[in-house]
C-alpha cells in the first residue's frame, strides 16, 4: 500500500473514532510527535496516554475535513491539511487548523509534527 493511502486509511479510521486503533495499526513504537508549539511526545505509550487524555475530555465536535494529502513515496513522507472543532468538557471550543507532516519508517510513523494554522 502507497504512503498516500496509508495516510488516507489513518484519517479515515481517525474520523471514526478510532484514533486508538490508528496509533497501533500505523504508527512505529519509536514514535516522535512534535506539536505546533514545539513540544515533544516520544514513544508509543507516551502519544496514547496523551491521546486518551484529549479524547476522554472531548463533549462535542461540531465538524471536522479532511482538505489534502499528498505524499513523497520515495522519501516515504506524507502531508495532511484539516480541521476539526471541538468542545471540550470544561465548556471551552476550539477550531484546530492544521498540517501534518509525517515520515514513515518500516511502513509505519516514525516522526510527526504538526503545523497550526490561525482562524
Amino acid at each position: 500500500m502507497s504512503y498516500f493511502n496509508k495516510a488516507k486509511e489513518l484519517f479515515r479510521m481517525i474520523e471514526n473514532g478510532k484514533m486508538l486503533d490508528a496509533l497501533d495499526k500505523f504508527y512505529h513504537t519509536d514514535m516522535v510527535v512534535i506539536q505546533a508549539d514545539g513540544k515533544k511526545r516520544i514513544g508509543i505509550e507516551e502519544n496514547k496516554n496523551y491521546e486518551k487524555y484529549f479524547l476522554n475530555n472531548i463533549q462535542e465536535i461540531f465538524g471536522a475535513e479532511l482538505l489534502a494529502i499528498t505524499s513523497d513515496e520515495e522519501r516515504g513522507i506524507t502531508m495532511v491539511e484539516y480541521w476539526v472543532h471541538i468542545k471540550f468538557k470544561d465548556g471551552s471550543r476550539k477550531k484546530y487548523e492544521e498540517i501534518s507532516v509525517q515520515y514513515w519508517k518500516d511502513d509505519k510513523i516514525i516522526k510527526e509534527r504538526f503545523y497550526e494554522g490561525k482562524s
